[in-house]
């Protein structure tokens, strides 16, 4: 899949490199925060002491930061976008990627109202890899 971004997005990462000293790889809007994907291993740079760094994007961005660890591996990947829900355990198998969660909550919490979360989930990690569907059990 290309990934095509307009002058906001750019103007977003520059700002984000300049402050964090980090590369943003990727840059994701959305509705009411801003995620950025870094490389393995930097996000704690990323964050600064005290998550200083991301406070002062947020105040400068005035919504929520999210910081996304890359990684090769699909399952270890949609770990980190699904953070703080934690997964029980992930399968990746024929191109459908299970995620087992511990309890109701959880599971409500990564699908979301109409769906919207799971969707999420589904566009940024097409992003990515291949593959065909995600079940939440």
């Amino acid at each position: 899949m290309k990934i095509v971004y307009d002058e906001k997005l750019m103007k977003s990462m520059i700002l984000f490199e300049n402050l964090t000293g980090v590369k943003a790889l990727d840059v994701i809007l959305r509705n009411n925060s801003i995620w950025f994907v870094v490389e393995k291993g930097t996000i704690f740079k990323a964050l600064g002491k005290n998550a200083f760094k991301v406070k002062k994007l947020e105040s400068l961005f005035k919504k929520k930061i999210k910081l996304i660890e890359k990684s090769e591996d699909i399952k270890e990947f949609a770990a980190h976008l699904i953070y703080p829900i934690k997964a029980e355990n992930m399968e990746f198998e024929e191109g459908i990627l299970t995620i087992f969660v511990g309890d109701i909550r959880s599971k409500g919490l990564l699908i979301g109202r109409e769906r919207k979360n799971l969707k999420e989930l589904k566009e940024t990690l097409s992003r990515y890899f291949k593959f065909e569907d995600i079940v939440i059990k």
